[in-house]
């Protein structure tokens, strides 16, 4: 489906195929926010990966330019072992907890990290140099719908509901609150169906290994 077809179809069910009460405009917006918002709850959802070079002595790390959700940070200083997933903290948690990190020249392998203006800060410093050893999990931010040819920019399994959180937009516009309210409880049925669907294929992919007694 594309913004032109989505525009075809919120008028059609709205009831305003010639574009009165709703613009153009209007469905657009909504349909870039109602994408956000989708990928903002269902984590699987636009996945992505960004790998960066862990520097010596070096504590800030870019953000992905174009990162919505961040879903994970891990730290690999070894090409013998796997990635660890680190905490997070909140800027005041690092600094009650960690209350010399600004500035302080520490290095050893990073255990936690916080995020400030568009950066990750890992403490301790890196102690060596390692080719990918910051692994960013995340969830993208959508591309913004401009033009009707634009294709929607989730799975096909969410196009109806974006077209359905569109209605929700309109029918408050329309200050019909009873439709809104009904298109809302789809909308957020819709994604969790999705979201339990998905959850299960994942764990149905990945076999149980299970240790044998005499493997103990």
């Amino acid at each position: 489906m594309n913004v032109g077809d989505l525009k075809t179809r919120v008028k059609r069910q709205f009831g305003d195929e010639s574009g009165v009460q709703i613009t153009d405009a209007d469905i657009i917006r909504w349909a870039n926010d109602a994408m956000r918002e989708i990928v903002m709850q269902n984590e699987t959802v636009l996945q992505s990966t960004q790998f960066d070079d862990l520097e010596v002595g070096i504590d800030a790390y870019p953000m992905p330019s174009d990162l919505l959700v961040l879903r994970s940070i891990r730290v690999k200083t070894a090409d013998s072992e796997p990635y660890s997933s680190i905490n997070g903290l909140s800027l005041n948690q690092f600094d009650e907890t960690i209350y010399t990190w600004d500035g302080n020249n520490r290095t050893s392998d990073p255990c936690v990290y916080t995020i400030y203006d568009g950066q990750i800060f890992l403490f301790p410093k890196p102690d060596a140099n390692f080719t990918d050893g910051l692994k960013i999990l995340y969830s993208q931010n959508p591309t913004d719908l401009v033009n009707d040819a634009d294709p929607i920019g989730l799975p096909l399994i969410y196009h109806n509901a974006v077209v359905k959180y569109c209605l929700i937009q309109a029918y408050e516009l329309d200050e019909d609150w009873e439709g809104s309210a009904n298109k809302l409880a789809q909308f957020q049925n819709d994604l969790n169906v999705t979201a339990e669907r998905e959850n299960r294929s994942s764990i149905e992919t990945y076999p149980v290994i299970t240790v044998r007694e005499e493997d103990m």
